[in-house]
């Protein structure tokens, strides 16, 4: 199992490294990068440091940052009792504020990432060595910034397009203006048609780096975000239809076993690995309940009343999403209200905050879904676009869907989403991307969401740092 580089997180800041060739190593000393880019071992240290930031330990990326910000702020979730932050707890109720930490932090973190991706991107090509894999590095970085500008731009709106490391501190290479969505969606596509070269898989030793198929796939992601329809279409078909041997799993639950780890439907994943001394997968910890024996749950965030109802008796998924009982350590059976399961690895027990479980980032039940969705948008409900969703449908247990009009079609898809990708994510960015975030927030009780909720507010230490950086309306 691959694991990624630790470093300090810091903004728009020189980086430098100690030379690994492993996303198992983990570096203590820093060396300024003109030291550090000279050899082989030197660029594959520089792009693993570029994937650290997804499953870094701590309040990070996929490692509960994002279920802090989106999920327990979306539909879907709530604050446990011992979510006791208020910060936190400030983004359940959409009362988070421009000095918000957690805010702050996702800015910073991608920022991070972003500047170790562009000094990998610019110092990379000029060391010696094999030319495919220095093209390979390099298209990894590419396609590790563009899924960080991805998460920025649909969080923030336009940002700061910053692609080279900054060299000094000077104002022009510091304080730069916010771009255009637009123009962060160009740079982003840019650099995921070059990372469409990636090879289509890795050796078991390589496992969890970015492949062409993943490329492809978040391209499908990004042009149905700006609902380009058809360049949606044609970049599901290549990755269904392509060479990379995507499948759904037989059976929901094996998406969530760590057995089966960048398996078949793992397009690409936060790479996580238990018995780390915390450094695995939290969001093991923060779903499961407290008060049992030998279980240290975390009780930090819960599904939202009206979450669990969804799922009929027959739909596989829902016992796979949440349980509602364990076994303690006294052998005595609990029972209690609905709480998130997928990252729960009971062979860690009762470290649960040190799941082995993976993070999907994207699966192929993901490009199934939004093939369908583009295909309905652009002609309504085709043969083909039946075909992506009653995959996913079956898979679940649940009978076939036809003869539905086009916004019947529609709703089914972003009802099977929501199904199928709880405690993923995604459920935020699907209710901004529709244009659904207000009505369906007021529906379970979150009155105080507003439009200016569509866009997160640029964080008042970037504001107050950066004269050049505009805050987002009514922030």
């Amino acid at each position: 199992m691959n694991k990624l580089l630790r470093f300090t997180f810091a903004s728009i800041i020189l980086l430098g490294l100690q030379t690994c060739t492993s996303l198992e190593e983990n570096p203590e000393a820093f060396l300024t990068s003109d030291q550090f880019y000279q050899t082989q071992s030197d660029a594959i240290a520089a792009v693993n440091a570029v994937y650290q930031p997804l499953n870094a330990s701590g309040q990070t990326i996929y490692n509960s940052l994002f279920q802090i910000g989106m999920d327990i702020a979306s539909d879907e979730a709530l604050p446990g009792p011992r979510a006791r932050n208020a910060n936190v707890r400030a983004f359940a109720v959409l009362s988070h504020a421009t000095t918000n930490d957690r805010v702050d932090e996702i800015w910073r973190q991608h920022y991070a990432a972003i500047n170790r991706a562009n000094i990998a991107i610019e110092k990379i090509p000029a060391i010696d060595f094999d030319a495919t894999l220095r093209t390979r590095l390099v298209n990894e970085a590419k396609f590790l910034r563009a899924l960080y500008y991805f998460n920025l731009v649909r969080l923030y709106g336009g940002v700061p397009l910053i692609l080279q490391e900054p060299t000094n501190l000077s104002k022009d290479k510091v304080q730069v203006a916010r771009a255009t969505a637009d123009e962060v969606y160009r740079q982003i596509i840019a650099d995921l048609k070059d990372a469409e070269a990636l090879p289509a898989s890795y050796p078991k030793s390589d496992l969890g780096r970015a492949t062409g198929g993943a490329a492809k796939s978040l391209l499908v992601r990004v042009y149905l975000t700006r609902k380009d329809w058809d360049n949606a279409i044609t970049k599901a078909a290549e990755v269904i239809d392509g060479p990379y041997g995507y499948d759904l799993f037989a059976n929901f639950a094996d998406v969530f076993n760590k057995a089966n780890n960048n398996g078949k439907e793992h397009i690409f994943s936060a790479q996580f690995k238990s018995n780390t001394n915390g450094r695995g997968n939290s969001l093991g910890s923060r779903g499961t309940p407290t008060g049992i024996p030998g279980i240290d749950g975390g009780d930090a965030d819960i599904p939202t009343t009206q979450l669990y109802p969804l799922y009929s008796t027959e739909d596989k998924r829902r016992d796979v999403t949440f349980f509602t009982s364990l076994v303690g350590s006294n052998g005595k059976t609990y029972t209690f209200t609905p709480h998130f399961r997928k990252y729960y690895d009971p062979a860690v027990n009762p470290n649960t905050g040190d799941s082995g479980i993976n993070f999907p980032i994207i699966r192929f039940a993901d490009v199934l879904l939004e093939y369908a969705e583009a295909l309905n948008e652009k002609s309504g409900p085709t043969a083909e676009a039946y075909t992506a969703l009653n995959r996913v449908r079956t898979r679940a247990g649940l009978q076939p869907l036809s003869n539905l009009s086009q916004s019947e079609f529609r709703e089914a898809v972003y009802h099977e989403r929501r199904l199928e990708f709880v405690y993923e994510h995604q459920r935020w960015f699907d209710l901004v991307r529709t244009g659904r975030l207000v009505q369906n927030l007021k529906a379970v009780g979150k009155t105080n969401v507003q439009e200016k909720h569509y866009l997160y507010p640029i964080p008042q230490r970037e504001i107050d740092l950066n004269p050049n950086l505009e805050q987002n309306p009514g922030w």
